[in-house]
């Protein structure tokens, strides 16, 4: 058979990464907060894009409140947006996943119980709640610099060293190099930041724990040399060598034990009650309210986002009028189009996943956290129809407000452990928490060890080897029996 070049027609699909889609996908992601930064943009770029209170029209598009909302949305053109179930991540090199799932997470059951908030109205302002009673750290030093320091060169000196200041009110800075960075002396820095060492709270700008208790103990007039022996030795303290620190101290152990209750009665972390990191603050992307008939429903939190609305009246006016303009017009609209219905897809993607979450945690909701179920990824996108990618994309920084607290989506999400009875419907994170509970609850004369834990936890059925105790309780940063067992008697 002769080898001759020769001409054939093939047929075949294949998935190409738009703008569109690329745009749709990053939208999927992001938070509310990163959302709304981006629409601020396309509302400067596109000439058509409005809010809704600038404009208002009968054809007015707004955002679905509920899942139910989209029963009679118009339906979305496949040309638009690609299938949920598409493995973006196997076809698109540029797109990480996180689809492995978010088991190893170490979730403090405390830190979203406290968050609770009820009686939630539209005019609920997330920062102006969290923010309003908190004082701000930076205008409480610059305060006090405009009082201690009348040269405007100490003032200069005294904000630069403020900027090393960490979260805990210790100066983590070198004085020699920003001596070198103000063309000054270290003498002179030295001596600013030793004025700095007596502002409010007592014990800021220290430079170690030794030295913040100290300046406390000195402003209450209780620093003495047997206090002052004992700060030499913090790490015999910490270690709970209690007869090494009565024989150096040469003291009783009532005396000791007075000492030990005026150290406790400092603060280690000056700025502890201040609020120097606004940054920590959250605004859940999804509310989560419980109706009188007792069944949850989902709402997507469109307070943080502003409507959009495509100014038609403008667009006929101006097309009819400049034909040079008719591309330009045409390019923005298309692209303001896609936009809402990329948000559109993005919001019904959310509910869904949000509605799913609540339907396989539901005795969580119920009845806490020792009913979290095990749950993946792989769960989630079975039931929906969607790929693992989607998926995580839609749990990534989207926080969701319960009745119970806020909580992180990926908080949900977690390994399943054995059990005696045949079943693995135990979530680690739950089981986290029990270990907790149970060492919180110890007394000086019952240390639990690691082996009576997983004897207990055998008695509530749940299968666990002593070394996975261990790593639960490093990971929730609880010390040994014997580390409690020296702290409990000290």
């Amino acid at each position: 058979m002769a080898i001759a070049p020769k001409l054939e027609i093939r047929q075949s699909q294949s998935l190409l990464m738009t703008p569109q889609l690329r745009q749709a996908i990053n939208l999927l992601q992001m938070s509310n907060l990163e959302l709304s930064e981006i629409i601020e943009q396309e509302i400067n770029q596109n000439p058509l894009l409005e809010r809704e209170e600038t404009i208002i029209s009968n054809d007015s598009i707004s955002l679905p409140q509920t899942i139910d909302d989209y029963d009679n949305s118009t339906d979305k053109s496949e040309e638009d947006f690609a299938p949920d179930n598409i493995d973006y991540d196997s076809n698109f090199e540029d797109f990480g996943s996180d689809s492995v799932g978010y088991e190893e997470t170490s979730y403090n059951w405390n830190d979203y119980n406290h968050s609770k908030e009820h009686h939630l109205t539209e005019d609920f302002d997330y920062c102006e709640k969290r923010l309003a009673d908190t004082t701000s750290v930076y205008s409480l030093i610059e305060q006090q610099i405009d009082i201690n320091f009348t040269s405007s060169r100490h003032k200069i000196i005294a904000h630069i060293l403020s900027e090393e200041l960490d979260n805990a009110g210790y100066f983590r800075g070198d004085t020699k190099k920003i001596a070198t960075r103000l063309q000054t002396t270290e003498t002179e820095v030295q001596k600013v930041l030793k004025k700095m060492k007596t502002f409010e709270p007592d014990g800021i700008f220290a430079q170690n724990l030794k030295e913040c208790l100290t300046i406390q103990l000195q402003n209450q007039n209780h620093l003495d040399p047997t206090i002052a022996l004992l700060l030499d030795n913090l790490e015999l303290l910490a270690e709970h060598r209690t007869k090494d620190l009565l024989k150096i101290c040469n003291i009783s152990a009532e005396d000791f034990n007075n000492l030990l209750r005026k150290l406790k009665s400092l603060n280690p972390k000056p700025l502890a009650d201040y609020n120097n990191d606004i940054t920590s603050y959250v605004i859940p992307d999804i509310f989560v309210k419980r109706n009188a008939a007792g069944n949850y429903r989902v709402e997507l939190n469109n307070m943080s986002l502003p409507r959009l609305l495509i100014n038609h009246a403008y667009y006929s006016d101006i097309i009819n009028r400049d034909k040079s303009s008719k591309r330009f017009l045409k390019e923005n609209l298309s692209h303001a189009n896609f936009l809402i219905k990329a948000m559109h897809q993005r919001a019904e993607t959310i509910l869904r996943v949000s509605e799913e979450i609540i339907k396989h945690q539901f005795d969580f909701f119920e009845k806490g956290i020792n009913f979290l179920r095990p749950l993946s990824l792989k769960d989630i996108a079975y039931n929906l129809e969607m790929h693992e990618s989607t998926i995580s994309r839609v749990t990534n920084h989207k926080y969701m407000h319960t009745p119970l607290g806020i909580f992180e989506l990926k908080f949900f999400f977690s390994q399943a452990a054995g059990s005696y009875v045949g079943n693995e419907e135990t979530s680690t994170i739950a089981i986290k928490h029990k270990i907790k509970q149970l060492i919180d609850n110890e007394t000086s004369d019952n240390i639990l060890s690691d082996d009576n834990i997983v004897n207990l936890l055998a008695n509530e059925g749940i299968k666990i080897a002593r070394r996975t105790v261990a790593k639960y309780r490093e990971a929730l940063k609880l010390p040994t029996s014997a580390e409690r067992k020296r702290q409990k008697r000290a």
